[in-house]
């Protein structure tokens, strides 16, 4: 809990498609910290092209792992900062709409172990189902939502018109 009298802060992160980014602001909304991970740049071991890995025409995704170093890359560079992570009072995030991460049978358990010291991304390294997951861009499934709209007569659209 943070005493009254400090001043409180708030963390906000945006996961696009390309980057990550973070802001810190206090009270009077002025901006404290500012930082961003740019995926192909800053952690280029992933070698996605635009934050994501194209495979065949219509197969798009993105590493999970990535995400998640991501985030601790950008923590870590908002610690070094100056960032005061005791004084934030809030946290506030977004991500691009349809990023998809698949948990592990047992994640529970690894989340309920984590140690704040170590990074994310080591720790919950086998914490997820799929290492490569579909983005917004993925079409791969087209087939499939084909054979739904058939099964039910049309697309949804033709139902909400």
């Amino acid at each position: 809990m943070i005493p009254e009298e400090e001043e409180k802060t708030y963390l906000g992160l945006d996961f696009s498609t390309q980057q990550l980014k973070g802001v810190i602001i206090n009270d009077k909304l002025e901006i404290l910290h500012q930082t961003q991970v740019q995926f192909d740049t800053n952690l280029p071991e992933f070698r996605t092209h635009s934050g994501v890995i194209r495979g065949d025409k219509k197969c798009v995704t993105a590493p999970v792992l990535m995400w998640v170093k991501a985030l601790d890359l950008l923590l870590d560079q908002l610690r070094v900062c100056g960032a005061d992570f005791s004084k934030l009072a809030a946290l506030s995030g977004t991500a691009q709409q349809h990023g998809t991460v698949y948990w592990q049978s047992g994640a529970e358990d690894i989340l309920k172990t984590l140690d704040p010291c170590n990074f994310l991304h080591t720790q919950l390294a086998s914490a997820f189902s799929l290492t490569s997951t579909p983005v917004w861009m993925d079409s791969s499934t087209t087939a499939q939502c084909q054979e739904l709209e058939n099964a039910i007569g049309g697309s949804m659209v033709n139902f909400l018109l």
